[in-house]
């Protein structure tokens, strides 16, 4: 032990698969304070978290998306009730798993605690962490309104150079001053709640008659079902898309390591973030059919929030303050994803998993995972810039969902798997349980979305140039990566070049390990 008491961690000694450098001085040693991260997040800084991740320009561009393939207002409203509530259950999913397992890693430990083999799970958590879970989509958000606010021309490379500087920025902040970027993301949630609010309060003046066109009529009870789409491609994708708007309600449980009182915090942040946003979500969806025409919802290449702000209050309103305020959104996006993210990836290299895992699983020099910044900056670089504009450019940016729902509904299977296994004795403390029938209506409703997007659409043909099935096949052919990546190096490479995998663990004082997987040529 070290003087000051603390747990350590000694050297691996020997080479180490995968092209890894173990260390090779022996008396050398990596201190705890080298691995974890101080537990600084109160209850707020929780909430603006879980806000942060929800909230990112997708309730200001995706209502029109949506009401496009339901076909009516009063379909699209029911699917964004339908998606609130599966959040709302997924919440609490991620409420009785956190209670049980209090420490960072988030789906990542769930999955390997609830299914075999633990390494499968974990590799399969790599390829998604690293390559599906990028901000490129919020990146590109926040650039394109920001140069609309700035009455700038948008090209594709100012475009992307915009959008490289926004991910700079997040990821900046986050490895040098984390104080201050932990204290910029609770300022920007109550921003982005604000905003919500504002916009909530200029619907209920266009439902009072203060508006510059006629009456919309979209809300009249005869009326607001007409045109309704009877394709279950149309509706299914329509739910994807209000799913992705409500998307990162897990993003508290990949730090948990670093709240304060994590079961505490979790129990007040995670309702109070949910239920404050379903219900500005669905009051925001309803100002918006109460400000824009179907027509306009159609045909506006602007956010439909910007319509709405345009059919109330004038044309420099809805065009130069709104999209200002959306890439503020944006950026706190950006800002919440690369605290947690990198942080999943330090947590992989405490596995011994990820390559160079000694190096990767440092917080040196600023108490921040500086190598999982770095790997989450250059990976969403390259979403940004490699695809070409158009339809390639919109798949790629949006690949996230569809990987994410797999994975929570393998996360809800685990928990019914671990409540029926006697032998894990889970949650024998009395700890926060989900209701039974919100755990079957959260997986029932999580299997209709990975479904229907395999559904043909009428004529064989979505929404764009390409394969209506691409998005969902890529996306778990991303995650068939892991499968292949666990296969080759635990499994094929031992059995082909006679040599086993031994495995090394230390325990640390925030219940994580940190695992080496050494060669030992069998005799």
């Amino acid at each position: 032990m070290a003087k000051s008491q603390e747990p350590v961690i000694t050297p691996y000694t020997g080479s180490e698969e995968n092209g890894s450098n173990a260390e090779t001085s022996s008396t050398s040693q990596v201190s705890e304070r080298y691995i974890l991260q101080d537990r600084q997040i109160g209850v707020f800084g929780a909430t603006s978290l879980i806000v942060n991740k929800i909230v990112g320009a997708g309730i200001f561009s995706t209502p029109t998306s949506i009401f496009k393939l339901a076909g009516s207002p009063g379909m699209a409203l029911i699917l964004w009730v339908i998606a609130g509530t599966i959040a709302t259950c997924g919440s609490m999913v991620m409420l009785e798993f956190g209670s049980g397992i209090p420490r960072s890693g988030g789906i990542k430990i769930y999955l390997e605690r609830s299914f075999s083999p633990t390494l499968l799970w974990t590799c399969v958590y790599l390829f998604y962490c690293v390559f599906l879970q990028v901000s490129a989509s919020n990146a590109i958000t926040s650039a394109s309104y920001l140069l609309q606010a700035a009455g700038t021309e948008s090209t594709t490379w100012n475009l992307r150079g915009l959008a490289i500087a926004a991910t700079a920025f997040a990821v900046g902040i986050h490895t040098v001053t984390p104080r201050v970027g932990r204290w910029l993301q609770d300022l920007l949630s109550a921003v982005k709640l604000f905003i919500l609010a504002f916009i909530v309060c200029t619907g209920f003046a266009a439902l009072g008659g203060h508006l510059r066109i006629p009456r919309t009529g979209n809300l009249d009870v005869a009326t607001s079902f007409k045109g309704t789409s009877s394709s279950g491609y149309n509706i299914g994708t329509a739910l994807l898309d209000a799913v992705f708007s409500f998307g990162g309600y897990d993003n508290l449980n990949m730090v948990l390591s670093e709240v304060k009182n994590p079961n505490r915090s979790l129990r007040i942040a995670l309702p109070t973030a949910m239920g404050s946003i379903t219900v500005l979500y669905l009051l925001a969806n309803i100002a918006y059919f109460a400000g824009v025409s179907r027509e306009e919802f159609l045909s506006s290449d602007l956010t439909i929030a910007a319509s709405l702000f345009k059919n109330v209050y004038g044309e420099s309103a809805g065009t130069k303050a709104l999209p200002a305020l959306i890439a503020i959104s944006a950026i706190g996006h950006l800002l919440g994803i690369a605290f947690t993210v990198p942080r999943v990836i330090q947590e992989l290299a405490k596995d011994g998993i990820t390559p160079f895992p000694t190096l990767f699983m440092q917080n040196r020099p600023f108490k921040t995972p500086i190598w999982g910044l770095l790997i989450h900056f250059g990976v969403t670089v390259l979403f940004i810039c490699a695809p070409p504009a158009g339809d390639a450019f919109d798949f790629v940016v949006n690949l996230t969902t569809y990987p994410g729902v797999f994975l929570l509904t393998l996360v809800g299977i685990g928990l019914i798997k671990l409540r029926l296994d006697k032998k894990e004795r889970w949650n024998e403390e009395g700890g926060f349980r989900v209701p039974w029938v919100v755990l079957g209506f959260y997986l029932a409703a999580n299997l209709f979305v990975l479904i229907m997007p395999f559904v043909p659409p009428d004529g064989g043909k979505g929404s764009t140039s390409l394969p209506y099935w691409l998005s969902p096949v890529v996306a778990l052919s991303i995650l068939a990566l892991g499968v292949i990546y666990y296969a080759l190096r635990f499994v094929v490479f031992p059995w082909v070049f006679g040599y086993r995998l031994e495995l090394t663990e230390v325990g640390l004082s925030d219940g994580s390990r940190v695992s080496r997987y050494k060669i030992k040529k069998d005799s």
